[in-house]
């Protein structure tokens, strides 16, 4: 396997910080089961979920073209570089999920997972496998659905595409098996290890006085 250092680390570290780190008291964590109206625009207001979107898929790019087999290799080392992407994409995502500062809980990654499926894989091909899942989860109201919907979505969506085992042989099976694998982790870890799902939130600006606290009109 032939790394290219300078694509390699810069994809290490985009990937592996887990962005529960920079969570200090501007951010709020607040369960995926609870209802979301009235709190999508403090939930997209927060700028680390632009941020794990724009670092997934410039590590997920990065990653994808810092490594690259050699012809001679025989044997199981002929998949070492499958199986590295597919080691620190997993490792990416399971530090995203579990570095969290909610007691007993986990952060639900949902823009870190989208970037990492438009870095990873073509992006006209993750359009609609995104939109699907965001459309279940939305429609269930049940928020979680969007990883493992997520997951199925993607394998499909690759295999009826133009560039599934078609045209290349087996050569997609490992490929199409990271994607389900990093796509569906944080449902799968949440259910292991029975830990609660949650999102961050830019919080609300507190104002002076409640109602309550207000002076009688006059």
């Amino acid at each position: 396997m032939i790394i290219d250092w300078p694509k390699f680390l810069p994809a290490l570290f985009l990937l592996l910080l887990p962005i529960g780190l920079f969570h200090g008291k501007k951010t709020q964590v607040r369960p995926i089961t609870r209802d979301w109206h009235g709190e999508w625009g403090q939930i997209l207001k927060h700028v680390f979920h632009w941020a794990d979107l724009a670092r997934a898929f410039g590590g997920a790019w990065l990653l994808n073209h810092s490594l690259t087999g050699t012809p001679d290799a025989l044997g199981i080392w002929r998949y070492l570089v499958p199986f590295t992407v597919w080691a620190v994409l997993i490792s990416a995502v399971a530090l995203q999920t579990f570095v969290c500062q909610e007691p007993d809980s986990s952060l639900a990654p949902f823009t870190f997972v989208i970037g990492l499926a438009f870095g990873y894989f073509p992006p006209l091909i993750v359009i609609l496998p995104v939109l699907a899942a965001v459309t279940v989860a939305a429609g269930a109201s049940t928020a979680g659905a969007f990883f493992p919907v997520l997951a199925v979505a993607l394998t499909i969506g690759v295999f009826v595409s133009g560039i599934g085992l078609t045209f290349h042989g087996k050569s997609l099976i490992v490929p199409v098996a990271t994607g389900f694998c990093f796509s569906i982790m944080p449902w799968l870890l949440s259910i292991m290890f029975a830990r609660d799902m949650v999102i961050a939130l830019h919080p609300r600006p507190k104002t002076e006085h409640s109602a309550s606290e207000l002076p009688p009109h006059r």
